[in-house]
């Protein structure tokens, strides 16, 4: 008989036990939130699916990241853009006289011209920028884009009504102009000149 008896376990062990079953998901009792444990479930099955990807396809997983990082730098960008924008007319507005004297107008000419102005004391990202809002005033002026000081350059780039070989070129100058402020391109007076030379060309509307 002895044989067949098997000694009991003891308390701390059958606690132990215990308290590894009841740490299970199934015995978590406490309320969640349904909107905190939906977004739970999504982030569990995200990870799980991104594991999946990375060790299933390590190419399609690279690229993915790749995208992330290409869509992390387009967001920075704007959003340097936009402070660039919004610093530059707070100054405009603070560099109004008292007594109300006319200001210099800003059409396209006077941000070319301080563009060069720029370029020419070595600040060539500051000069890009000033072309490029001078040429999206040109483009404005043209019928060809309905212009806002709060739109970037990509977002002038699609809203551009442009033939096919302007389209092109105006995206172009666009993917310079952001390689050089944001991209950290070095920019060389030759480069600016280039950058205004196709930028001052004709610009042609879309047929319709």
């Amino acid at each position: 008989m002895n044989g067949f008896v098997q000694d009991a376990p003891s308390a701390a062990a059958f606690r132990s036990a215990l308290d590894s079953v009841f740490a299970g998901p199934a015995y978590r009792w406490a309320d969640t939130p349904p909107v905190l444990r939906l977004m739970r479930e999504w982030w569990d099955r995200l990870v799980s699916w991104l594991e999946t990807v990375r060790v299933g396809n390590p190419a399609a997983f690279r690229l993915f990241v790749f995208a992330l990082l290409v869509a992390l730098v387009l967001v920075l960008a704007h959003g340097a853009w936009v402070v660039w924008r919004t610093v530059r007319g707070a100054g405009e507005l603070d560099d109004d006289a008292p007594t109300g004297a006319a200001r210099e107008r800003r059409d396209p000419a006077w941000y070319f011209r301080e563009g060069d102005r720029a370029a020419a004391a070595g600040r060539m990202a500051e000069a890009l920028q000033l072309a490029f809002v001078g040429l999206a005033l040109t483009l404005d002026g043209q019928g060809l884009l309905r212009y806002h000081p709060s739109q970037t350059p990509a977002e002038v780039a699609r809203a551009a009504r442009l033939a096919g070989q302007d389209r092109e070129r105006l995206r172009g100058l666009v993917q310079g102009l952001y390689g050089h402020v944001f991209g950290g391109r070095p920019c060389a007076p030759d480069d600016y000149r280039r950058w205004r030379e196709s930028s001052a060309g004709p610009w042609h509307a879309a047929a319709h």
